[in-house]
Parts: C-alpha cells; sequence; structure tokens
C-alpha cells in the first residue's frame, strides 16, 4: 500500500480519512490551515489529499475556499446500519414527536465510549445551534448512554472509564430502567432529558431521546412529575416502536399518525415547567 514519502509509517488511506476525520460537529467548514493543524499532515500533503478528496466528492469546497464534508461521504454514512435514520424517511416522524412534546429530539447510537446522534429535530424541523448529526456526548453523562449502556453486560461496563461512584450511579440508572421502561437523566445545566431504547430488529442498540430545547429556562425539580409519567413516556415509547418498525422494514412504509397519549392535554406534555 502507498505511503507519503514525508511520512512513510501512513498510509494513504491513513491520510485520507486523518483529513475527514478532522471534521466534527463544531468544525463542519475549515480551511486549509485549519485542516492541516488538526490532521497533523503538513499544508502540501493536505492539499494534494484535499485535491483528490473533492474529485470524488467526498469533500466541498465553497467559494471562499473553505472545505466541508461532501455529499458522497453523507451517501455513504447512511447505509451503515446505525446511520441511515435519514435515509430512511424517519424525520418526519422525529418531527411529529417534537411537535407534539415542545422538546428536541435525537436518535443516538454507539460510538466507542461516546453516544452518538445520528439524527436531531426541534418542533421547526431544524436541528439546535452547535448539535445536530454527529453531536456525541459521554455514555455515563446523558440520557440516551444510559440506555445503550443498559444493552452491554455488567462486565463490559466495568471495563468504561469511570469512577466507582460514577459506575454505580450508571448502575442504579439501569436497574430503574429495566423497571420503568424509561430513563430520565438530570445534566449538569439543570435540564431533564428522558430516553428509551429503539428496539429495531437487525440493528445494533439505538436510543431516542428528548430534552428541552436551546434556551428554556432549568427547572429546579428531581423527580418527574405524574403528567410527564403520563404523557411524555407513551410518546416516547410509541415514536421509539414506530421508529423500529421503519428501520426494520426493507422499504419505508407510510407515515401514520398515533393518537396522542396528551391529545387533551392543555400544552405541551413539558409540564416540568
Amino acid at each position: 500500500m502507498a505511503t507519503d514519502s514525508g511520512n512513510p509509517g501512513k498510509s494513504v488511506i491513513h491520510r485520507a480519512f486523518a483529513v475527514l476525520m478532522s471534521f466534527d460537529a463544531t468544525h463542519r467548514s475549515m480551511t486549509l490551515s485549519q485542516l492541516s493543524r488538526r490532521s497533523g499532515l503538513p499544508v502540501a500533503t493536505t492539499f494534494r489529499l484535499l485535491d483528490h478528496l473533492e474529485a470524488i466528492g467526498a469533500v466541498e469546497r465553497d467559494a471562499a475556499g473553505r472545505y466541508s464534508i461532501g455529499a458522497r461521504i453523507w451517501e455513504l454514512g447512511i447505509l451503515a446500519p446505525t446511520h441511515d435514520v435519514i435515509g430512511k424517511g424517519t424525520r418526519p416522524l422525529l418531527v411529529r414527536l417534537a411537535a407534539r412534546t415542545g422538546m428536541l429530539v435525537r436518535v443516538f447510537t454507539y460510538n466507542g465510549h461516546s453516544a452518538l446522534c445520528v439524527e436531531e429535530v426541534l418542533a421547526n424541523g431544524a436541528s439546535s445551534p452547535g448539535g445536530g448529526p454527529g453531536l456525541t456526548l459521554p455514555l455515563a453523562d446523558s440520557a440516551a448512554g444510559w440506555v445503550l449502556l443498559g444493552r452491554m453486560t455488567p462486565v463490559a461496563r466495568k471495563t468504561l472509564p469511570l469512577t466507582r461512584t460514577r459506575l454505580d450511579q450508571v448502575e442504579k440508572g439501569i436497574t430503574a430502567y429495566g423497571r420503568q421502561g424509561w430513563i430520565r437523566f438530570e445534566r449538569s445545566d439543570g435540564q431533564a432529558e428522558y430516553a428509551v431504547a429503539v428496539d429495531a430488529v437487525g440493528r445494533p442498540p439505538m436510543a431516542l431521546s428528548v430534552s428541552p430545547p436551546p434556551g428554556r429556562p432549568a427547572v429546579a425539580k428531581t423527580d418527574p412529575s405524574p403528567a410527564v409519567v403520563k404523557c411524555l413516556v407513551p410518546e416516547l415509547h410509541n415514536a421509539a416502536h414506530a421508529l423500529a418498525t421503519i428501520l426494520a422494514g426493507p422499504v419505508d412504509p407510510p407515515g401514520q399518525e398515533s393518537p396522542s397519549p396528551c391529545a387533551n392535554e392543555k400544552g405541551t406534555t413539558d409540564h416540568e415547567q
């Protein structure tokens, strides 16, 4: 396999991926010099790789000379069994959930020791500022992460880089999840996040979560109100079941809107305000 004469320990493919992996949720568009710094490659090498990557549609360059991930990478990415949520036409379902609950809706899967967001919507169909697909959260610091941790064996969870205290907290949360079928996680900013599993046949573990949209004031409450359990949790379960059905199917079924458990409730299901 060909290697770079200036860096003989790395193959061309390795270096090309180093450039592509320089992009993330907070670095979606970058200049040549930024990509060179983040990839750890010389500017000349980075330029040559970007030239080839642009030619095959793996990256795109705008009029200002800034690079971003190309459409071809997204086309390939949604073919992965954990990442084709967008390609399966699930967005309308998630937008309905966001509109019914007034919450930010996300779908997560595994990414090493993190929960990787593969889809995100607000009630208006947009993503949150600085969020969206590609966002990663520590498994131990999110409701969706706890759901995914619950799919790991206890032995596997003990290998994670967690303190004994944190691991005990996670284990208690997973036990509660097994008992009630949903998880509530209070984030460091005081906001509550709720999540359930998405059990799609033939798919790796996934989780569906809802949390207050950016800018909503935190609510000082440690226990979910009865209204949340009555309305929000069934909404989550209904959406997770519909999502699993779509993802497990060979073709995209027509969307069907199930009755809302909160159809007769006033306002949104976020009754913790």
